[in-house]
């Protein structure tokens, strides 16, 4: 893959091309790129952005290095076929963003207050798409991430930090992140600290903090799979390697 050859950064004058898209979501997780475009100066010299739906006004999609994909796949929409035949012959690297790219969030379970429109249509995330599976390396959890977040995902894939990405590869193939995952993987692991950043991070409010141990409770009846507490934990890569970008 192009981002493992150092050969590339080799070359003053490479930028890499990046393309962020938009399939069924409400466009908050392009909202949040946009939101770290401001700390993201220093890294411009780098980074091409040759395509975007809300920043560049190209309808053709070009070639791309990395393209940030966002929202889940109708399957009944013929422009969604259309873009996900391009993006499996124009892009080298396709990286999920948010819980509805990554695991099918809101959209899929049509619950937690957010209801997909129309409402009978049927919805998938990127990652679950056979015709993507070989392109996409990385998903990026939560509703929306957070734009420092997505920033120090950026810096790491320009400088193939593997011990930041590989809980990212790990969430590419994940099809369950929700609070289950969170009580399997942190509380019942003895790693959770009673911090509450899951609870706030929760965007269906599935999951609350108990006043007497310190301990998420998890409702999984309203839990929409969209990854944001297993994301917002700060001890839930624990049986990973840890991030050590700074």
């Amino acid at each position: 893959m192009f981002y493992r050859d150092s050969r590339l950064f080799e070359e003053d004058d490479f930028k890499l091309k990046v393309g962020f898209f938009h399939f069924s979501s409400c466009s908050g997780c392009q909202v949040a790129f946009l939101d770290m475009f401001e700390e993201a100066v220093e890294i411009l010299d780098t980074v091409e952005l040759a395509y975007s739906n809300m920043l560049t006004k190209r309808k053709e999609v070009p070639h791309l290095d990395v393209a940030f994909v966002e929202g889940a796949v109708c399957i009944e929409d013929r422009n969604h076929a259309r873009l996900v035949r391009e993006l499996s012959e124009k892009a080298k690297l396709i990286v999920a963003v948010g819980g509805c790219a990554s695991f099918g969030g809101v959209r899929r379970f049509s619950r937690g207050n957010q209801f997909p429109q129309p409402t009978h249509q049927s919805f998938v995330p990127i990652t679950e798409v056979e015709l993507l599976r070989g392109k996409i390396k990385y998903a990026i959890p939560g509703c929306p991430p957070n734009p420092s977040l997505l920033y120090s995902f950026f810096l790491a894939l320009l400088e193939v930090n593997e011990d930041f990405l590989t809980p990212f590869e790990f969430m590419a193939h994940s099809h369950n992140a929700c609070g289950f995952d969170l009580i399997s993987e942190v509380v019942n692991k003895g790693f959770c600290v009673g911090c509450g950043t899951c609870s706030t991070a929760c965007p269906a409010r599935a999951i609350s903090t108990d006043l007497e141990s310190g301990k998420p409770n998890f409702t999984p009846e309203i839990c929409v799979h969209c990854g944001s507490c297993l994301a917002a934990c700060p001890q839930s890569f624990k049986p990973y390697p840890q991030p050590t970008y700074t």
